[in-house]
C-alpha cells in the first residue's frame, strides 16, 4: 500500500505561515486566550477536549489526500486527552485489553455496536466512526487492486451494452 506524501503549503500556500508569532499583537492575543481558558468550567474544558478530536475525525474524512489514519488512532486520542488508561477503558466497554490494542493498530475493525458505545461515551455521532472505518477499507482496497479497478468505466460499459 502506497502512503501519500503530504506537502505542507502553509497558511498562504507558499509554505510560509503568515502569522508572526513574535509580534506583540500575537503575544497579547495569546495572553487573552490563556486568561479566558483559565475561566472555563470543567464541563467546558471536557467539551473542548472532545471537540478537538471530533474535528480531527471530521477533517480526516473530508481530506482526500491524507495518509490512512486508523480509526483506533482517534480513539487513542480521546483516551489520551481525557487521561484514561487503556485497561480501564477496555474493561468499561467490555473489551479485552489486547482487542483494544488491536483496534489502535488497525488490526481490529469498528463494528456498529462499538460505534454506538464510542458515540455515546465521546459525544460523537456513531456513523463518524463507521465512515472512517469505511474510508480506510476503500483506500486500502483501491491501493491493493488499483489496476483491476482501472478497467471499469461507464464508457466501456456502454460499448459492451450496445
Amino acid at each position: 500500500m502506497k502512503k501519500k506524501k503530504i506537502i505542507d503549503e502553509g497558511i498562504n500556500g507558499l509554505g510560509i505561515g503568515v502569522v508572526n508569532t513574535n509580534a506583540k499583537e500575537f503575544k497579547a492575543l495569546k495572553r487573552i486566550i490563556a486568561e479566558e481558558a483559565k475561566q472555563q468550567s470543567e464541563d467546558e474544558i471536557l467539551e473542548n477536549k472532545l471537540l478537538s478530536v471530533r474535528f480531527q475525525m471530521e477533517n480526516y474524512l473530508k481530506d482526500d489526500h491524507s495518509p490512512i489514519t486508523e480509526v483506533g488512532y482517534f480513539l487513542k486520542e480521546f483516551l489520551r486527552k481525557l487521561e484514561i488508561k487503556n485497561k480501564i477503558f477496555a474493561e468499561y466497554i467490555g473489551f479485552q485489553e489486547s482487542n483494544l490494542s488491536a483496534l489502535f493498530k488497525g488490526k481490529r475493525k469498528i463494528n456498529p455496536d462499538l460505534a454506538l458505545k464510542l458515540g455515546k461515551i465521546f459525544r460523537v455521532n456513531p456513523s463518524l466512526w463507521i465512515h472512517i472505518q469505511s474510508k480506510n477499507e476503500l483506500l486500502k482496497l483501491k491501493d491493493e487492486n488499483e489496476k483491476i479497478y482501472q478497467q471499469y468505466s461507464i464508457d466501456d460499459l456502454l460499448k459492451k451494452a450496445s
